[in-house]
């Protein structure tokens, strides 16, 4: 079975040339086959790129390192990394080490008696802060309870994947990609391995806060309209309880009853306010993103590429 690797690195200078060891002797313990090291280098601001150029001095055969003329975001960094893909299989792993490539035999194994197209790394414990995990788990709940595509729980990127599968990702157009709900639309078989998350070997995450927000706009806008929908039923609700209001004020004034003045009136006027910039906020991301996609432009750059 021959497998290459695809990974991703954005300042991940301390980790490339550890994964890249760990990665030879699992190979090699599991009597695999190894096709290509993939190296993406994101728009890092640091030596990663150095240390990619210096691996492959020093092993010319398996490594092949990308890099990118600026960041284009990890989920770019990964399709970048499967177009220069031949191998039959690919495993997709980050550089940090967070996710154990020790765990690729249990993947073959899993693969061949499921007779699976794809084995995605389902985490039964991490290393994250409280607030991370409790995010995590909000977000995969949220997104399979009004997407018709399920992804699985407490699962990333971390996964095998065959040639059917990685053939179609790279086909897919999208300027915000969602690897972990696109793989799991194509329909083929996926079947999972169990595994302890660590913590990262070394450096700090390349993922802030807003990445992360951003990531997650990206699947819940990528494959769900319950965001306009939500906006949908909230103006409804609005209009509803404007009318609710207006009889309420008519009521009082027949009955001779006092109005609250400017209070009311400045509460009502913010609450609906408050609402239109909502909805206006809603309309205004899936607009935008509707306007980059209609642009065509590439998703990446390729400044640079180290093969035999």
């Amino acid at each position: 079975m021959n497998i290459s690797v695809v990974v991703p690195c954005y300042n991940e200078q301390n980790n490339i040339t550890e994964l890249y060891e760990r990665l030879i002797i699992t190979f090699k313990k599991n009597k695999l086959d190894i096709g290509k090291i993939i190296l993406i280098d994101d728009g890092s601001n640091d030596d990663t790129w150095k240390k990619i150029n210096q691996l492959k001095q020093l092993n010319k055969k398996e490594i092949l390192g990308i890099k990118l003329s600026r960041n284009f975001g990890h989920q770019n960094a990964v399709i970048a990394g499967l177009t220069y893909c031949k191998s039959d299989f690919v495993l997709i792993i980050d550089a940090d080490l967070q996710d154990p490539p020790e765990i690729l035999g249990d993947m073959v194994q899993e693969l061949k008696k499921n007779n699976a197209n794809a084995v995605f790394a389902k985490r039964i414990s991490r290393q994250d802060t409280k607030f991370k995990k409790i995010t995590a788990s909000f977000f995969y709940r949220f997104f399979n309870k009004f997407s018709s595509t399920k992804i699985p729980e407490d699962v990333g990127d971390f996964r095998l994947i065959d040639k059917k599968i990685y053939n179609y990702l790279i086909k897919f157009s999208e300027q915000n990609p969602f690897i972990r709900g696109l793989i799991p639309w194509t329909g083929f078989k996926q079947v999972p391995v169990n595994y302890h998350r660590n913590d990262r070997h070394a450096g700090k995450s390349g993922y802030s806060f807003f990445k992360m927000l951003n990531l997650t706009l990206d699947g819940l806008l990528g494959f769900s309209n319950l965001p306009i929908k939500l906006a949908y039923v909230t103006s409804i609700f609005s209009i509803l309880l404007l009318i609710a209001l207006i009889f309420y004020a008519l009521i009082s004034y027949f009955k001779g009853g006092a109005v609250p003045g400017w209070t009311s009136l400045i509460v009502i006027i913010l609450f609906f306010n408050s609402l239109n910039f909502f909805i206006l906020a809603l309309l205004g991301e899936y607009i935008g993103r509707i306007f980059n996609e209609t642009k065509k432009r590439p998703r990446y750059i390729v400044s640079e590429v180290l093969e035999n």
